[in-house]
């Protein structure tokens, strides 16, 4: 009985332990499902332009990437719930080893009971004690075979409730197996299909490689002119910063310390700049998914979301400048203490220069783009005058 008390303690532990890495791996499933939704938005958007364009090609790239995800998140759960059905049938095995010892047990002590009962009088017993103590001593013996085999019969009870139970678990994981397999299967089907997809879309921009090119040129040329004068901001805002003219660093006053440590403190939990986003382009040098040799160079991450989205600051600071270019794009930028946060492509702006904006306080509206249909918000990161991943900063999804 003590052994089976302790593989039962040893098998809620693990039972334990593996419920909790299934709630994570359930609440990671949903997420990436909402991931797939928010994919499937964006790529409609861009299907509505009919062309297939590079931004739809980035978009159901990174597509690709969460399904496998989730189908790697599937698999674990499927990994998990056999060893659940393996652990449910030791447990089960176990319970029927334990009612048939207690039944086994209990039959015997009937059988007793019945013998006795023939040739034992329980009156007789008593009244034949020598004095009242040794009456008392017999009446409690009495009272505890009586007591004991009620016990016997109340646990046989519950082991056999506890029997139940246990078939109906086992039947619900075998079930909830089954599901899992059902949608890893479904899962895999649309995965084989977006593959299909991608080469076809890969195939269709092959064939467009001046068109590719001479837009690149264009989009590299606006980009330039951005970020050049992105840079041009932060060197001035340096500068004057600092009265020694040190460009690596902004000069420390108090509030700008505690805001700079707040910030810091807060690396991997920031919040998106959008309320939805998939980032479809990472920080620093990326391979251009069509043209062979191409290296484009991100001084940030280009996130994709719905038309209409509103933009917002990823913490609290102050709004240091707010560019319009001549192509209509207009680009936000947010101090906080030593850091610049960096909103473009946006199409309308709701701040001005020096107001101060708290954690997710609306910016502007993402510029969603004619051409091919893309709502693309170009978020960059600085601290003082270097880059840094965006992505290790944001609230990890």
């Amino acid at each position: 009985m003590r052994l089976f008390i302790k593989i039962c303690i040893v098998l809620l532990s693990c039972s334990t332990l593996m419920a909790q890495s299934q709630t994570e791996l359930q609440k990671r499933k949903k997420q990436l499902l909402e991931e797939i939704e928010l994919s499937n938005s964006v790529l409609d958007q861009t299907l509505a332009a009919k062309n297939v364009s590079v931004h739809q090609l980035k978009a159901l790239k990174q597509k690709i990437a969460i399904r496998s995800q989730l189908i790697r998140t599937i698999q674990k759960e499927v990994t998990y719930i056999k060893e659940e059905i393996e652990m449910s049938m030791r447990q089960q095995e176990m319970l029927v080893q334990d009612l048939d010892s207690l039944k086994g047990a209990y039959s015997i002590l009937v059988q007793q009971a019945y013998k006795s009962s023939r040739h034992f009088n329980r009156l007789l017993f008593l009244f034949s004690s020598s004095d009242f103590q040794q009456a008392y001593k017999r009446l409690f013996y009495i009272r505890q075979i009586s007591k004991y085999r009620m016990l016997q019969a109340a646990e046989i009870s519950q082991k056999n409730s506890d029997l139940e139970k246990s078939i109906v678990v086992l039947k619900n994981q075998r079930s909830i197996k089954q599901n899992l397999i059902s949608d890893k299967r479904v899962e895999n089907q649309l995965l084989n299909q977006e593959q299909a997809q991608q080469s076809v879309s890969l195939a269709t921009l092959a064939e467009k490689e001046k068109e590719l090119k001479k837009d690149l040129k264009k989009k590299r040329s606006k980009r330039k002119k951005i970020q050049k004068e992105i840079e041009r901001i932060i060197a001035e805002e340096l500068r004057k910063a600092n009265s020694s003219g040190s460009n690596k660093a902004f000069a420390s006053t108090p509030e700008a310390i505690a805001l700079s440590k707040s910030f810091t403190s807060n690396k991997g939990k920031l919040p998106w700049p959008v309320a939805k986003g998939l980032v479809i382009s990472k920080f620093g040098k990326q391979k251009h998914p069509v043209l062979s040799g191409v290296v484009i160079e991100n001084n940030g991450v280009e996130i994709a979301t719905e038309p209409h989205s509103t933009c917002r600051a990823i913490f609290n600071g102050k709004v240091s400048s707010v560019l319009s270019m001549p192509n209509g794009i207009k680009v936000v930028m947010v101090r906080h203490g030593e850091y610049i946060s960096v909103y473009s492509n946006l199409s309308e702006v709701y701040v001005e220069k020096g107001e101060e904006v708290s954690t997710k306080s609306p910016l502007g509206i993402v510029l969603t783009s004619q051409q091919d249909g893309s709502t693309v918000v170009d978020f960059q990161l600085w601290k003082a005058s270097v880059k840094l991943n965006p992505q290790k900063w944001l609230m990890k999804k």
